[in-house]
């Protein structure tokens, strides 16, 4: 998923998104201990977006902060 693409949704969108993501790490982490994981990039790219999630979220409270004061 992409910059543009995460930016497009709600932070309600956001947070489930961002919960799903963890979960689909957690599983990778443990398909990688137990020699199931073909794709090791995979594991790369779900941390990566993982924290695109994290820094939209982030900026989007900023700009609300900025907003209110």
């Amino acid at each position: 998923m992409k910059l543009y693409e995460i930016k497009t949704l709600t932070t309600e969108d956001l947070k489930n998104r961002l919960k799903e993501e963890n979960e689909s790490l957690e599983n990778l982490r443990f398909q990688k201990s137990i020699g199931q994981l073909e794709n090791f990039k995979s594991i790369q790219n779900t941390k990566r977006l993982i924290s695109r999630i994290h820094t939209v979220l982030k900026e989007r409270e900023t700009t609300v902060k900025d907003k209110v004061n």
